[in-house]
C-alpha cells in the first residue's frame, strides 16, 4: 500500500464525517493536491557523461610485412 493512498483515505473519511468543520476547506484543497501528485510523471534524471570518449592505445606499426631473410642455423639443408 502507498502512503499517499492512506493519507487520501484519511482525508476522505474526515470530510465525510465532518463536512462543516472549519478545516474542511483546507483538507479538500490538500486532497486535490494529493490527487494531482498521483498522476504526475517523475522528471527523467540526466545521465552524467565523461568529458571525452575513451580511445584505445595505438601500438607502433611493424616496420614491414616481409618475412625475415636471415637463415636459421638449427635447420641444415
Amino acid at each position: 500500500m502507498n502512503d499517499n493512498l492512506l493519507i487520501e483515505n484519511a482525508i476522505l473519511a474526515f470530510l465525510h464525517h465532518y463536512p462543516n468543520h472549519k478545516w474542511a476547506a483546507s483538507y479538500a484543497e490538500l486532497l486535490t493536491k494529493l490527487k494531482a501528485l498521483k498522476y504526475e510523471q517523475p522528471q527523467p534524471t540526466k545521465t552524467q557523461t565523461r568529458g571525452r570518449p575513451a580511445k584505445r592505445q595505438r601500438k607502433a606499426k611493424a616496420p614491414s610485412n616481409t618475412p625475415s631473410e636471415s637463415k636459421d642455423e638449427s635447420v641444415k639443408t
